[in-house]
């Protein structure tokens, strides 16, 4: 509204921005989460892999212990692995959790700026609603007395 200036604008700005950095490091977050799950899939691939591979190679009968030796450590180093990553998605789970809580804080703040910018702008327009209704009175009243 025309002549309406929110003395508290340069704070509502601030939150807005807040709750933006906030919004935008939670999605960093939970791209990390996304990606890291993914490699973890694969992982779980890779040693489902190695296993089939450890299995045919005892069916076929051809004991050749280097290899068996190095797909069970290899199949080791994997578990290791894989264990490593799912502590690593549980911190970044955390993380994430955190950062969530962030963003809705910033959020709720951001809203209570907004509401009070809103009961501003309420009573500016009573205000102009009410210095208009006294202008009109002052016309009526000047029109009576020189129509006295």
């Amino acid at each position: 509204m025309k002549g309406f200036k929110f003395r508290l604008q340069t704070v509502l700005e601030a939150k807005e921005q807040k709750f933006k950095d906030s919004q935008l490091e939670y999605a960093k977050v939970q791209s990390r989460l996304y990606r890291e799950k993914q490699a973890l899939e694969t992982m779980y691939n890779e040693h489902s892999k190695t296993n089939e591979g450890l299995e045919q190679i005892i069916k076929s009968g051809l004991m050749d212990y280097t290899q068996i030796a190095c797909h069970q450590n290899y199949l080791l180093k994997l578990k290791g692995d894989i264990q490593y990553q799912h502590n690593l998605i549980g911190r970044i789970e955390m993380e994430l959790a955190e950062k969530k809580r962030l963003m809705l804080e910033a959020m709720k703040e951001k809203k209570i700026m907004e509401k009070l910018r809103e009961r501003a702008l309420e009573e500016f327009k009573k205000n102009v609603d009410r210095q208009e209704f006294i202008t009109i009175d002052e016309i009526a009243t000047n029109r009576y007395k020189k129509a006295s």
